[in-house]
């Protein structure tokens, strides 16, 4: 039985505010509810106020401006997924997006949910960590900006304030010449958590990676690039004995964040074949 709560709807930022800084840890904010709506139900959240900040225009926008795309945190994965703008300045968010779960919850969830919920398999964390993001944080004390690694304190947990709200993603626009791809591994296609998920973006010239931007999902506690394994394809040809060279990179920053668990024998390999694929599919794109 979901418990008891107040229930407030404010229409501006500055509302939303207000309430969070009157009301601090008795408050939870709530847009799409995918996620908060299951910890009510099961006891784990037991909040004295909920604060729907769905009806908020301002967290509603796609904006492209000054050479950089800002998404509000109120934008639905279905909406993200369909995104002219999203589809041609950072495809990769957007080709996260359309894996997330079914067509309800995509049409339900938001992105700054899908980042404040911290879970370690967010679909659209490893695309936003190539995508060098960072968001927007508003408070009744004023705002801030913080790239989206530093939001980030463990695993369901992030460095918010009880006062604070995330109110926009944004990220430079990737020029014509960058490719990217995303793949996901999930015990079913549809409505299923991620297992592993890779993010790559990369240019190519002269049939060498003259750049190049890694992350994984699912793997580490919290979100990271894997600079290593970037550091060893920048400069050079895609060629199978570098790719599977970086590939181990990869594995081995997985074990060295996250220790070794009965899981990893099995996600060692499923991890560096996932990442071959993710940055072949990049290459290819690219020729």
């Amino acid at each position: 039985m979901i418990p008891s709560f107040d229930y407030k709807t404010p229409k501006t930022l500055e509302e939303a505010c207000a309430l969070l800084w009157e009301l601090r840890e008795r408050a939870k904010i709530v847009a799409g509810g995918t996620d908060l709506v299951i910890g009510l139900r099961s006891g784990d959240l037991r909040p004295g106020c909920l604060i729907d900040i769905s009806r908020i225009e301002d967290l509603r926008r796609i904006v492209e401006e000054n050479g950089r795309i800002s998404i509000g945190a109120g934008v639905t994965h279905a909406e993200i997924a369909s995104s002219p703008i999203i589809r041609r300045y950072g495809k990769v968010l957007s080709e996260a997006a359309s894996w997330i779960g079914s067509p309800q919850i995509r049409n339900l969830g938001t992105l700054g949910g899908n980042i404040v919920n911290a879970s370690p398999a967010a679909d659209t964390v490893p695309p936003l960590m190539t995508l060098n993001a960072a968001g927007r944080i508003l408070s009744s004390e004023g705002e801030k900006e913080v790239p989206l690694d530093q939001l980030f304190k463990g695993p369901y947990e992030t460095n918010l304030k009880p006062h604070e709200i995330l109110a926009q993603v944004n990220f430079p626009k990737l020029p014509a010449a960058a490719k990217s791809s995303f793949i996901r591994l999930a015990r079913r296609e549809a409505m299923a958590i991620a297992r592993m998920s890779v993010a790559v973006i990369l240019q190519m010239e002269r049939g060498r990676i003259e750049d190049i931007r890694i992350s994984a999902g699912s793997i580490t506690p919290i979100p990271q690039r894997m600079s290593e394994a970037e550091a060893l394809l920048k400069g050079n040809g895609p060629d199978e004995e570098r790719l599977r060279l970086a590939a181990h990179q990869v594995s081995e920053a997985m074990i060295r964040t996250s220790g070794i668990r009965p899981t990893t024998s099995y996600k060692k390999p499923v991890l560096e074949a996932l990442f071959i694929r993710a940055v072949k599919k990049a290459v290819v794109d690219s020729i």
